[in-house]
């Protein structure tokens, strides 16, 4: 879609490559990977990209980041320093990578930002397409699985968007996200008679 990945982190510091991450080097970091060799410098090394020894990439200039690995990696000050350099999207593939005062950041600056309960549900919603799978015994081509995930992900971030719009601050995923959560499992919970 034209995107361009250009950073890596790992426990060891983080990788520029203003080349983009693709082809081989993917295939590369998915065999040290799966080797338990947990670092990004030897890629640094074979593709004469940029290491950054114990550091963090949020001060890479970008257009999308994508804290994807821990809880707690991108604070204030990585928040700030994205803004500065014209970040206009975050959008989580972890359980809460952003701390409290990196969202606000975020929030005041305009920036879209996706939290990881909304935007990293695909994988808990494939599971569910696999339990499915397994339940009707009826294996699905990868199209399938991929159209319905689709319409998942597509369901959620209209279903964040509405809600915050109905509860008074359009745009906030974060506030669309919480809230739409607690009432399908409050709603649940009354239908089933149990408050």
């Amino acid at each position: 879609m034209g995107g361009k990945v250009v950073t890596l982190s790992g426990p060891d510091g983080f990788v520029y490559d203003p080349d983009g991450i693709k082809g081989e080097k993917i295939q590369y970091m998915l065999e040290m990977r799966a080797s338990a060799k947990d670092e990004v410098k030897s890629y640094a090394d074979k593709f004469k990209a940029q290491f950054f020894p114990g550091k963090r990439p949020w001060s890479v200039k970008v257009d999308v980041a994508l804290p994807c690995a821990t809880q707690n990696e991108l604070d204030e000050n990585d928040a700030k320093e994205l803004v500065k350099n014209g970040c206009v999207c975050v959008c989580e593939g972890a359980n809460m990578p952003t701390t409290i005062s990196g969202l606000k950041v975020f929030h005041s600056a305009g920036i879209l930002y996706s939290p990881g309960k909304a935007s990293n549900a695909g994988g808990v919603a494939t599971s569910g397409l696999e339990m499915s799978q397994n339940s009707m015994r009826l294996p699905w081509p990868k199209e399938e699985v991929d159209t319905r995930l689709h319409q998942i992900m597509k369901s959620i971030h209209d279903t964040c968007m509405q809600t915050a719009e109905r509860f008074g601050d359009p745009g906030n995923y974060v506030m669309g996200a919480n809230i739409a959560g607690f009432l399908k499992v409050a709603n649940a919970m009354l239908e089933q008679g149990l408050v």
